[in-house]
């Protein structure tokens, strides 16, 4: 939701317990004459754990704050958590809303995901998602995605993706559109 990328810093402290605080804030108007008339916040809780006896998950709580528009503060909340169901199967899931003048917007998201076994390689991973996202405005948009991740050394990686968008404008006719993908990874 930033209207520009600005200064920021970020923290994160890691009680090595599995719980994790994160905050940063950046100035996120580039016009702004005073870094508190921009200030966009954004906090987070996450904790790492094994619940009944599945592999890990992560599970996280972010609110964040920007003062930007309109001099007024807007507040935004969400939730965040993928689990590993099997060494080779998790599902992630996140929510999250954010108020306005009037109203609220809403998204959401889900998905699965593959590794370590029904894969073309053993280290390959793969898998499919859906993102809805509907605006107070009455905009409405859907999004499908699938990807198939190569793992082509330790450092290097391919992704091919493909993806669906559905858009459902309040004031136009619905479209959609198909977007192709691929993203060539280098880590050092």
């Amino acid at each position: 939701g930033l209207s520009s990328n600005g200064t920021g810093v970020a923290a994160e402290f890691d009680a090595k317990t599995g719980v994790r605080l994160k905050f940063g804030f950046q100035q996120s108007n580039t016009d702004a004459t005073n870094l508190s008339d921009s200030m966009y916040t954004l906090s987070e809780v996450g904790y790492t754990f094994t619940p009944f006896a599945l592999p890990e998950g992560n599970y996280r709580v972010w609110f964040r704050t920007d003062n930007t528009a309109d001099d007024a503060i807007r507040k935004g909340v969400g939730i965040s958590v993928d689990q590993k169901l099997t060494p080779v199967i998790g599902l992630f899931g996140r929510y999250g809303t954010q108020e306005l003048a009037v109203g609220r917007d809403r998204f959401f998201s889900a998905g699965i995901g593959f590794q370590n076994g029904l894969t073309i390689s053993p280290l390959d991973a793969w898998g499919v998602g859906y993102a809805q996202m509907e605006m107070e405005s009455g905009d409405r948009e859907k999004l499908t995605e699938g990807y198939y991740n190569f793992y082509l050394t330790e450092k290097l990686r391919l992704s091919f993706h493909l993806t669906h968008v559905l858009d459902s404008p309040e004031t136009e006719s619905k479209f959609g559109y198909v977007l192709p993908g691929v993203r060539f990874q280098a880590s050092f």
